[in-house]
């Protein structure tokens, strides 16, 4: 087991902001070990009863040297974790990936839309997983972050730089984490094709829950070689994914408004692209 803290880092998303390639980009640098066999543990969030040894196990093949990091998202907005974290770390250091507050929800929509997990359009999938909102309050869960591991042990990476200057956006990691800096993968540079509906939602969500359940089981090489298998592409079909009306866009907008501000605070960075102008009002 590493000699370091434990965990030492932790990027907590929120979903649909570059967790993913945050993860794909820092596991290739060998001063870091990440999780065996799985990308998010879920331990902070959906299995802190299991114990902190059942999470030490993920790391068991970490050299001494080594720095143990996870990419866990869906510890971002989850009240008991940073406490949790804390606990276990207090010097921990903190990943937070930022995306525009209405495209992160509409792509956490769409998301959980593909998987079978909601259905109808984005008010009535809110209305089944408030989440898909509420985790764009950033000026609330960030600073519930901060104000237990301090604004020195929190590094923002904004999807606009991942996907604009990416060189760059690693590099600022790497210096966070105080390791020599990384030259990014191909995969730093490559643009994902437009996601569709899967062709039998009722299948997706079924495979979905089953993912889930062998993950929970720790059977994470049988899910990965069904991905590499194609089994993944019962979430893909022909439709496109449905998009929010400009009632709940501007809606989403309003709500969000503060948020923005908040980051634009926090960074020290004019951010015009996530303001969006707002319709005039009429008589």
């Amino acid at each position: 087991m590493s000699v370091h803290a434990f965990p030492s880092v932790l990027g907590v998303g929120p979903q649909r902001t570059g967790s993913t390639w945050l993860h794909e980009q820092l596991s290739q640098h060998p001063a870091l070990c990440f999780p065996h066999n799985v990308k998010e543990t879920f331990f902070f969030d959906r299995y802190y009863g299991r114990g902190f040894d059942w999470y030490a196990w993920h790391f068991g093949h970490a050299a001494a040297e080594q720095v143990p990091v996870e990419i866990g998202p869906t510890y971002f907005d989850d009240e008991a974790v940073p406490e949790r974290v804390y606990e276990a770390n207090p010097d921990c250091r903190i990943i937070v990936t930022l995306r525009e507050p209405v495209a992160r929800a509409r792509s956490l929509y769409q998301h959980h839309l593909r998987k079978g997990r909601v259905s109808g359009s984005f008010s009535d999938a809110v209305e089944q997983m408030p989440r898909i909102l509420t985790a764009g309050h950033y000026a609330e869960h960030v600073e519930r972050w901060i104000s237990l591991f301090g604004r020195d042990h929190l590094h923002i990476v904004l999807l606009d730089d991942i996907r604009q200057t990416p060189v760059e956006a690693l590099s600022g990691v790497c210096d966070f984490l105080g390791i020599p800096v990384l030259a990014p993968t191909e995969q730093a540079f490559a643009k994902t094709n437009a996601a569709s509906m899967p062709r039998f939602p009722w299948l997706a969500a079924q495979a979905a829950r089953a993912v889930t359940a062998l993950r929970s089981r720790r059977f994470h090489r049988l899910v990965e070689w069904g991905k590499a298998l194609g089994l993944n592409r019962v979430y893909q079909g022909n439709d496109a994914l449905p998009q929010l009306t400009t009632q709940e866009t501007e809606r989403v907008q309003d709500q969000f408004a503060p948020d923005v501000e908040y980051v634009e605070r926090l960074t020290g960075r004019p951010l015009p692209h996530w303001t969006h102008a707002r319709p005039a009002a009429t008589a």
